[in-house]
């Protein structure tokens, strides 16, 4: 086999132009990656949904306003964490929800609040909320609210003939929290011990 050999010349100017080569420096205008903040089942809640989730939570709730930032980063990651839940409990019964529904249900919020579709859609804007985004939200809400009506419809009907409604939401409830203790849940943010039930 023949080896190669380098001439002392050549290895001193290779040495020579990697010594001077600058470092590359960053941009400093370039979009940071996004993070996992959590782990759910086969799905995953990114760092960018729970923030956003814990500025609406503060915009919606004085009582979230009052909390420090890792309390409502973790009740706007818990949050989300039960939605996904949700969400994948509700794909694997089959429970989708069409366009016609959904446009049908952001033009009664919009009319619930006085103001035509564009109107909305403009305010929205101003208020720093993407429209597409508001749209797959309200999807997912109505996915996670007909999930708890068949639910709490299934367990009314497997209940005696005395059973309420209040006893059935809090059936229902009890098997989010068999749902949430049943999945894989990992969280990539810091949480303490003592936090971890579903809120």
């Amino acid at each position: 086999m023949n080896k190669v050999t380098f001439s002392p010349l050549l290895s001193a100017a290779v040495l020579a132009v990697l010594l001077t080569v600058q470092p590359v420096q960053a941009d400093t205008n370039a979009t940071p990656l996004d993070q996992i903040a959590a782990v759910v089942n086969s799905d995953v809640v990114m760092m960018s949904e729970a923030q956003q989730r814990a500025q609406l939570l503060r915009s919606a709730s004085p009582a979230a306003a009052q909390l420090a930032a890792p309390a409502l980063l973790k009740q706007a990651v818990d949050n989300l964490i039960l939605e996904k839940l949700q969400l994948q409990q509700a794909e694997e019964l089959g429970i989708q929800i069409d366009d016609v529904t959904l446009n049908k249900t952001i033009a009664m919020i919009a009319q619930r609040n006085k103001l035509s579709l564009p109107a909305f859609q403009q305010a929205l804007q101003q208020e720093g909320i993407d429209y597409a985004d508001f749209r797959e939200q309200t999807r997912r809400k109505l996915m996670a609210d007909a999930l708890r009506k068949r639910e709490v419809q299934r367990r009314v009907q497997a209940s005696t003939a005395e059973a309420t409604e209040a006893q059935a939401e809090e059936q229902f409830q009890a098997w989010l929290q068999e749902l949430r203790n049943e999945a894989y849940v990992e969280y990539r943010i810091p949480v303490e011990r003592s936090s971890l039930t579903l809120q």
